[in-house]
């Protein structure tokens, strides 16, 4: 690996690891929302487009029909839990708590989009166990809880901070998504 390790997934007994490319690449992490969000209402504040994971790199995502997965989460939200339904290019949110955003969280003034980096993937994928996966962040499950898991530590090297000056080591942004069902869960999880 040459980069930083922005975005980890995990897919039946394989580790991706992605890392910033040098141009242009089908995933990417940061940038534009997808142009569609409906559902539950949610707000003032935008949600956030964490990384964007193409089936160029994934193939489970291509075998599923998921050319393009986005990966949604509400920085503004403090303690942000929310699940959606992936439709073409179309995402219904389905449940966000809290739905209210905060002016002030996680700092003020905190940029409505994350820098655009386009993402490929280092020496992965590479064949590893779960509970391997798992011991790199805090406090997660036992058992896989989603065919497909992606993991988001804070970045140290993208030009903004996720949760204030100096991010925690300790609070990861985890994606479990159902492929079959084209659905998403978010959280972070912290130890």
């Amino acid at each position: 690996m040459q980069g930083e390790p922005l975005v980890f997934a995990f897919h039946a007994d394989r580790l991706y690891t992605f890392e910033r490319a040098p141009r242009h690449s089908p995933s990417a992490f940061g940038g534009p929302l997808p142009p569609s969000i409906t559902g539950r209402p949610f707000g003032p504040r935008p949600l956030h487009l964490i990384a964007r994971l193409a089936g160029w790199h994934i193939p489970a995502l291509s075998d599923n029909h998921l050319f393009d997965l986005p990966l949604i989460y509400g920085l503004n939200y403090d303690g942000c839990y929310l699940d959606y339904r992936l439709d073409d290019r179309k995402v219904e949110l389905t449940a966000i708590e809290p739905a209210a955003s905060s002016d002030d969280w996680p700092y003020a003034n905190y940029p409505p989009l994350l820098p655009y980096v386009p993402l490929r993937l280092d020496d992965t994928p590479r064949v590893e166990r779960y509970d391997a996966f798992a011991a790199r962040f805090p406090n997660m499950p036992e058992r896989p809880p989603a065919e497909l898991i992606v993991a988001v530590p804070p970045p140290a090297s993208i030009g903004v901070s996720f949760w204030a000056a100096g991010d925690p080591d300790d609070i990861t942004i985890v994606f479990a998504c159902d492929l079959k069902r084209r659905t998403v869960n978010a959280c972070n999880l912290t130890s």
